[in-house]
């Protein structure tokens, strides 16, 4: 977290915020704290972006999404917006932790065992998003943070209707993230299934056990061609035996040819548990694993006590109550064990 600047606002829909925690090119993103102490991060949209209509589309459907996807594994949202309110924000849960594409890059891969961990527990969380009707279309390293209750899949700003095309346009912007893009979204990105969250997932999980992504190219057509390319496999290097078949299935060209999530999910469950392990086990292995704490995130929320209140004008000296009061009072220090 850093700190707040002279622009930035004190206060926003009631959340007192404290730092900022980033910016992209559509917002910034700050640390908050509701009036009940619940700690939260909070999407401003940028005051020169709010006036184009694909960035409030985006917003809003963001909101919309966080709204209908329930999960332990997604980040839920907190408060939003009004929808007549200046400059639009959502607050989410605040999850302390590194985001996967972090962590591999300071603390290396996962260990096979809490990356099998970790696809399951994302598919669960695909599986949330689409029961909702929804594609998530952005999944990645950069959007999973590893929390020390385990991890949290963030930012629904790209989610489209599972049936139909999607009215989100693609003007001025990607929909989505090349490195784990699949071949059919960076070709036709109106008209994506499920199985392009799938391959989202694979691509994910071979940079989680790898540090790398299926494809490489030396500037973004150069690495959209290579996508595309039904000629070009993707580069498993590094990656373990054990895990080539599936991810391979995970990062096919055709669509058709990925398995499902629930595929997924038996795939990895073998050696996610491994050992005679529940998976609620894995999951706090893979937690104290990957949790890492940093010298500026934020300091924990301190509610301060309620002050005493003095009830001298509710409750008249020598009343029925006062009395009673009274009584209850003495036959508490009488008995209480201090």
């Amino acid at each position: 977290m850093e700190p707040l600047d002279r622009s930035d606002p004190q206060i926003i829909g009631g959340i007192a915020l404290w730092g900022r925690l980033g910016s992209g090119g559509m917002g910034r993103v700050f640390y908050g704290l509701t009036a009940d102490y619940e700690p939260v991060a909070v999407k401003v949209i940028r005051e020169e972006m709010a006036d184009r209509a694909e960035v409030r589309a985006r917003f809003a459907r963001e909101v919309d999404a966080l709204r209908t996807v329930q999960g332990p594994h997604v980040a839920g949202l907190v408060d939003a917006s009004e929808e007549d309110e200046e400059p639009p924000w959502l607050a989410v849960e605040y999850v302390r932790g590194l985001s996967l594409k972090e962590f591999v890059e300071l603390r290396g891969p996962l260990a096979p065992a809490d990356a099998a961990t970790l696809g399951v527990l994302l598919a669960a969380a695909l599986k949330d998003v689409h029961r909702a009707g929804l594609l998530h279309r952005d999944l990645k390293p950069g959007n999973i943070l590893l929390g020390r209750d385990g991890p949290k899949v963030i930012d629904l700003g790209l989610v489209a209707f599972a049936e139909g095309p999607t009215d989100l346009t693609t003007s001025g912007s990607t929909l989505g993230t090349p490195a784990c893009m699949s071949p059919e979204q960076a070709n036709t990105p109106r008209s994506v299934t499920a199985a392009t969250d799938v391959y989202a997932l694979g691509a994910t999980l071979l940079f989680a056990l790898t540090g790398h992504y299926p494809y490489q190219g030396a500037n973004l057509a150069a690495l959209l061609m290579n996508i595309i390319n039904s000629e070009k496999a993707p580069d498993l290097a590094g990656l373990p035996e054990d895990f080539v078949p599936f991810v391979t299935a995970m990062l096919a060209h055709d669509p058709a040819a990925r398995p499902g999530l629930a595929q997924v999910t038996s795939w990895l469950t073998g050696p996610a548990t491994a050992g005679g392990l529940t998976l609620p086990v894995a999951t706090r292995r893979l937690a104290v694993a990957t949790y890492v704490e940093r010298e500026s995130d934020p300091a924990e929320p301190e509610p301060s006590l309620p002050k005493r209140r003095d009830l001298t004008d509710v409750v008249v000296p020598g009343s029925v109550v006062a009395l009673l009061a009274e009584r209850l009072r003495d036959a508490y220090a009488a008995n209480a064990r201090f």
